[in-house]
């Protein structure tokens, strides 16, 4: 009956639509497809502008490692309702305050979401106001409750040796199992990971525009979304301020949504296959800055 319910925070929270104060995680919600928190102990949204950094795990059944294997600010601006999804791959080689140079999504394993969104504060100069995590079961969970979401794909995209994802050319309807396969497919492109995480980022906006859809047929449907997000999350928030921004969140529409992965070379330090971020990047992180979007 509630087919949507999770995609106000799966997108709400990635997109930031005035997102609004975040308490602490639930621990009676300890299992909760998705985790969120505050960066800062004060939220200070900059001119009507919100960044959040939105995080994908490899934790699972079986891997209890905690690497970020999708890294993206959601950033949007609340007085032109625009904004944008910028994309950093995993291998990214930065500064990760005080660790020294390493593998961007090695942040994670080291010192949890905060010291992520620190370590994409201090390459960036972006100052992130919140974070939400998913691991692989609390994607899949999302899905089905969410139900199929509809891409389109130029050409077949098979990855055997991968992720498993075999999906067809054309307009299709990706359900649980392709979902999940195709935000991490990377071994099917000639740029792996460079490929995969805009790809992740086209994943959120194919989210938003579900989210649209249903309003524009049903804007009833929020109140089925606000009675279902506190089973799906662990968020301290209001049924109200859900509500508010289940209304502001599907106004917004997916054109004015960048899609934007930062400016990257291949190489290597020592055995490790690293990609480095290119100076260029620096001017998309002083617009983003500015505009809360691209």
């Amino acid at each position: 009956m509630i087919r949507r319910a999770s995609v106000l925070v799966a997108f709400v929270v990635l997109v930031s639509a005035l997102v609004p104060l975040l308490g602490p995680a639930r621990s009676s919600n300890e299992n909760a497809p998705i985790a969120a928190g505050r960066v800062h102990q004060r939220f200070q949204p900059r001119k009507g502008k919100i960044f959040v950094l939105v995080i994908g795990s490899d934790a699972r059944s079986g891997n209890p490692n905690l690497r970020a294997d999708a890294i993206h600010i959601a950033g949007i601006n609340t007085k032109t309702m625009r904004g944008a999804i910028l994309n950093f791959p995993r291998d990214s080689w930065v500064n990760i305050p005080g660790r020294g140079s390493a593998k961007m999504n090695e942040a994670l394993y080291a010192g949890g979401p905060t010291l992520l969104a620190q370590t994409l504060e201090a390459e960036t100069g972006i100052r992130i106001d919140y974070w939400v995590m998913v691991g692989f079961e609390g994607f899949q969970e999302i899905i089905r409750d969410i139900g199929p979401i509809q891409m389109h794909f130029a050409n077949r995209l098979d990855d055997p040796g991968g992720s498993g994802a075999s999906i067809p050319a054309g307009k299709r309807k990706l359900g649980l199992v392709d979902s999940l396969a195709f935000v991490r497919t990377r071994k099917a492109f000639a740029g792996g990971d460079i490929t995969r995480t805009t790809n992740q980022a086209r994943f959120l906006l194919a989210m938003l525009r579900e989210l649209r859809t249903d309003v524009e047929h049903n804007p009833a449907v929020l109140l089925n979304w606000v009675a279902a997000t506190r089973r799906y999350a662990r968020l301290n928030i209001s049924a109200g301020e859900i509500f508010r921004l289940g209304i502001l969140t599907s106004q917004v529409k997916p054109s004015d949504v960048a899609n934007v992965t930062v400016p990257v070379s291949i190489g290597s330090v020592g055995a490790a296959s690293v990609v480095f971020i290119q100076p260029e990047a620096h001017s998309i992180y002083a617009r983003f800055k500015k505009k809360g979007s691209l």
